[in-house]
């Protein structure tokens, strides 16, 4: 990403040097709905791929859990620290609460991830029939159906709404402590406005900057301020029938060595909604 003047609003110009030191690699998910993926094919929804050795993921009652997406990494553009082969799964619980434990968001009794770095590709080694874990259409999800997945790797700035904003790019804490010390005009109308309409952390994608209708949950605890996006998946209801609550997102985070050892037990879940 080359970032000139010229393309940013005039009251962002002084702040561009730590708006360019920002910039992260992510690789964005566009959806399409799809009934012929086979079991290790990348998709939001549908049947997992898993050896026959593999236990169906439950929850914490037992419940089977349904599975939000897959990923194979051999279909996807790479980006540092991201496996480069293997499949990455992310599962949730049918409830009201999509699986996510206010208490804990750690916790994996209504989520799991799961990955596998090996991919078997002989259907006879693999699980082919789910007819006993069907979930019903009365059960929660944020989404219905099952979709293909086209990947496209790119570079992004940080979000307004990433809890780091304010260090990263105007030395304040938080960022509404900079609003005292903003000399270009009303700092809302003149920089948080410009802002959004310049930078927009909102899609589905891999790595990068996540978006919130709310509040960044590490915001408020030290212990995973060093986590990174792992996963994203947003409202999308123009198109796909995809919906968080009342048009929120999902997030899944990750402790960036955790990320490199492929180690995805700690894993943080998120979702929030207008």
């Amino acid at each position: 990403m080359n970032l000139q003047p010229e393309n940013l609003p005039t009251t962002l110009h002084p702040y561009l040097e730590k708006i360019t030191a920002t910039i992260l690699p992510t690789v964005t998910l566009q959806l399409s709905p799809n009934d012929a993926l086979t079991v290790w094919q990348s998709k939001i929804g549908g049947e997992p791929y898993l050896p026959l050795d593999t236990a169906y993921p439950v929850d914490s009652n037992g419940n089977p859990l349904a599975l939000l997406a897959q990923f194979n990494f051999a279909e996807i553009p790479n980006i540092p620290n991201f496996p480069d082969q293997g499949i990455l799964q992310f599962y949730i619980a049918a409830d009201d609460l999509y699986g996510m434990n206010f208490d804990d968001q750690q916790q994996q009794s209504g989520f799991k991830v799961l990955y596998f770095d090996q991919v078997i590709e002989d259907v006879k080694q693999l699980k082919q029939d789910f007819s006993d874990i069907q979930l019903s259409e009365a059960d929660y999800l944020p989404f219905a159906g099952q979709y293909s997945i086209e990947f496209k790797r790119t570079e992004q700035l940080i979000s307004l709404e990433d809890f780091a904003f304010g260090k990263k790019v105007l030395d304040v804490d938080e960022l509404y402590d900079f609003e005292e010390q903003f000399e270009g005009g009303d700092f809302e109308d003149d920089f948080i406005e410009p802002y959004n309409e310049f930078v927009s952390a909102t899609g589905h994608r891999l790595g990068g900057y996540p978006y919130f209708t709310q509040t960044d949950p590490r915001h408020y605890n030290e212990k995973v301020q060093d986590y990174i996006l792992l996963f994203q998946l947003d409202t999308d209801d123009a198109e796909n029938e995809i919906m968080w609550g009342d048009s929120g997102v999902g997030n899944f985070f990750i402790h960036p060595e955790d990320l490199k050892k492929r180690d995805f037990s700690k894993v943080l879940y998120n979702w929030d909604c207008c």
